[in-house]
């Protein structure tokens, strides 16, 4: 997807030297091939000041502000975070881009995750989770993906927050090398803005569009996770596509999940897209999504017969869908399997 490969590019592929690299067959598992409407213009609120002066340069300092249970600072923000967000992107190195969504839950009794995926080499990822970088406790945030099969996870440490500001550096070379601020125009706006080095890296304006409910207490356990730690284990889905008459030109099967119905016109907001190729000659393919959150979804399947729909973001006139919002259920761990049978084409 084209507008999804751009901005993979954006948001995963930051300077060589943050970050750790490693091939996509990681103990944090295989990324998947996906396509979830990634970024696009807005204007938002100005981000809140923090009342808290924070460093420029070298390792970012502790908060001073008020902290969370046993004296985390900031642990506020991941109950604000809970919940489907989407917005557009903007003010990238590569211009503006329409939707991204990040379905924003708890991965474990510790860790808060969201992915959105391209293909089989790149994808996004936030997590936040407590850490110990030598200085005792601290609020991280992680962003990264694969990006062309590498893997990008790069670690920024809360620096100051006030009640509607959290400012997270580089947690090897400071704030004049990863700059990231979530701020918010109350409880549902939120503004994403990164810089790196000192350039904007994106601007993210989004709207919590559903509620998600996070386990109580969350977190669970404050004891610090290992600076180094992987992501914590979650499960997959694997879907199984079929339908009559071989293609005639190479297209593209997109298997779209969302926890409310979704009408043809795909108006809904995607909880996790994932998109695959279907070359000429085929009658059926087989989708992996990775890093899933359990629990209760509605699926539907396009067969995207000209391959356009990257472009479009809905079905046209030849391409083909399945019985819509089919429901399916994600196991908590292992894989879950389901299949699809495209019965319209229109």
């Amino acid at each position: 997807m084209r507008l999804l490969a751009i901005t993979m590019v954006l948001l995963v592929a930051c300077p060589g030297e943050e970050g750790m690299t490693v091939s996509s067959a990681s103990s944090t598992s295989e990324p998947t091939s996906t396509g979830s409407p990634t970024t696009g213009t807005s204007t938002g609120p100005t981000p809140t000041t923090s009342t808290t002066e924070a460093p420029t340069t070298g390792e970012p300092t502790s908060t001073t502000s008020t902290t969370g249970e046993e004296g985390v600072a900031g642990l506020e923000l991941v109950q604000r975070l809970a919940g489907l967000w989407s917005g557009p992107a903007s003010m990238t190195p590569l211009g503006t881009f329409p939707l991204m969504n990040m379905d924003v839950r708890a991965a474990s009794g510790q860790v808060l995750f969201s992915r959105v995926d391209l293909d089989a080499n790149n994808s996004l990822r936030f997590a936040f989770e407590v850490e110990d970088h030598g200085s005792g406790p601290v609020l991280v945030y992680r962003n990264g993906g694969y990006f062309l099969g590498l893997l990008r996870d790069s670690r920024a440490l809360l620096t100051e927050h006030t009640d509607s500001s959290w400012r997270f550096c580089s947690a090897t070379q400071g704030c004049d090398y990863i700059d990231a601020t979530f701020s918010f125009d109350g409880d549902d706006h939120v503004i994403l803005d990164v810089k790196v080095k000192g350039i904007q890296h994106v601007y993210w304006d989004a709207l919590r569009e559903e509620t998600r409910a996070l386990p109580e207490p969350f977190p669970a356990d404050l004891t610090p996770l290992a600076k180094d730690a992987p992501f914590p284990a979650m499960p997959t889905l694997k879907v199984d596509v079929n339908w009559s008459g071989a293609l005639e030109e190479d297209g593209g099967v997109w298997v779209i999940l969302t926890t409310q119905p979704c009408d043809l016109q795909f108006t809904c907001k995607h909880s996790r897209s994932l998109l695959t190729a279907a070359p000429a000659g085929t009658t059926s393919s087989s989708l992996t999504i990775e890093q899933i959150h359990p629990g209760d979804y509605k699926m539907t399947v396009v067969l995207d017969r000209n391959g356009n729909m990257a472009e479009t973001l809905f079905p046209d006139t030849g391409d083909g869908v399945s019985l819509p919002n089919q429901a399916v259920t994600i196991a908590p761990s292992g894989e879950t399997s389901t299949q699809a049978t495209i019965l319209v084409d229109l």
